[in-house]
């Protein structure tokens, strides 16, 4: 009896993971019952993570092919990062070159245009797919006032934050007035 429960009190502890605090936990017990006739013996409470999906939205766009969780778990769907379902924050600044990261000519006194911060365009520049796909830009302090732009441009290193962007003079006087020089925007993907 007691090289049973001590062979099934090392195969629970041998199988249970170690704890992350992290990480949500729910508890699972263990009962070994060493004859017909014996009661049931609690060992040991063994709690076991609970893995969470992790979902990141791609940088080409394009929907990342279904996660599948530990255990029995259904597979879920990824977020298309150009989704216009979400919704992104930051600052607007403007800026007035006429040629940049896409490859892509524009005059920014007359078409609405922005840059796109470095940390969601990414590395790439010509043939990245964020070029040429318009954004609706949204001024969070007077939500009356919003723009649809295009984007041809890479706000180049820290000079924007994640979710800011830099647009034309064009795009940027549909939200507020040029001697602002920033503003608190919304935006999200057409």
């Amino acid at each position: 009896f007691t090289s049973a429960l001590f062979f099934a009190a090392a195969a629970i502890m041998a199988t249970a993971a170690p704890i992350d605090p992290e990480v949500a936990t729910s508890t699972v017990s263990a009962v070994v019952t060493p004859t017909a006739t014996a009661t049931e013996l609690p060992i040991r409470t063994v709690t076991k993570p609970v893995v969470k999906p992790v979902v990141k939205p791609v940088s080409d766009g394009a929907n990342i092919a279904d996660q599948l969780m530990k255990g029995n778990e259904k597979p879920i769907k990824a977020v298309n990062a150009f989704s216009s379902s979400i919704t992104h924050r930051g600052k607007a600044t403007w800026f007035t070159h006429g040629y940049g990261a896409c490859n892509i000519s524009w005059n920014g006194n007359v078409e609405p245009v922005v840059a796109l911060n470095s940390h969601q365009m990414g590395s790439a520049s010509w043939g990245n797919p964020v070029c040429n796909r318009k954004v609706r830009v949204i001024n969070k302090d007077d939500r009356s006032k919003s723009v649809i732009a295009r984007v041809v441009d890479k706000c180049p290193g820290n000079e924007c934050a994640w979710g800011s962007l830099d647009l034309s003079p064009a795009a940027f006087k549909k939200l507020g007035h040029l001697d602002t020089g920033i503003l608190n925007i919304e935006w999200h993907w057409v």
